[in-house]
């Protein structure tokens, strides 16, 4: 009987905890998702559709696209009023081929970090407020020395 309502008892903790630390946090792209929400729009007021428990390639979130394969292929948040900055997590979407942020207020420095998105082809962030410079392709991107088609940032 002890044991039984110790089991019980150690069922309802894993399950409180459980409610803490959602499944979804395993996985990078939502993680990487998540960490931009917060740097693009830090004051919460124009993505609230990207939650932790929404599922971006069923459309629950706002200008996110994803591939074949279930993996995010497109960010399209162009003139949605957004005033934070390019979090370095972009680099967890690795299917990546499109991010449009153009038309908006963003800053800071654009991260190194996109470097790594070896199948980003179009890249607008131009009309904002971002410096630095677009980082050199690493070595494992396909076509040397630029496979972006399109690439807007002045």
């Amino acid at each position: 009987m002890a044991c039984s309502l110790l089991l019980r008892l150690l069922l309802l903790v894993l399950l409180s905890l459980a409610s803490f630390f959602p499944l979804g946090n395993g996985n990078p792209e939502l993680r990487a998702l998540m960490e931009l929400r917060t740097a693009l729009d830090p004051e919460g007021r124009f993505l609230s559709s990207w939650t932790p428990a929404g599922d971006p390639c069923r459309g629950d979130f706002e200008g996110v696209a994803c591939n074949e394969h279930g993996k995010v292929a497109n960010i399209s948040l162009q003139g949605k009023g957004l005033s934070g900055s390019i979090s370095p997590a972009v680099k967890e979407l690795r299917c990546l081929s499109g991010l449009y942020l153009h038309y908006n207020s963003l800053g800071g420095e654009i991260p190194r970090e996109i470097a790594n998105l070896t199948e980003l082809t179009d890249l607008y962030l131009n009309v904002n407020n971002l410096s630095g410079v677009i980082p050199r392709k690493s070595a494992t991107w396909p076509s040397q020395p630029d496979s972006a088609s399109h690439l807007r940032v002045s």
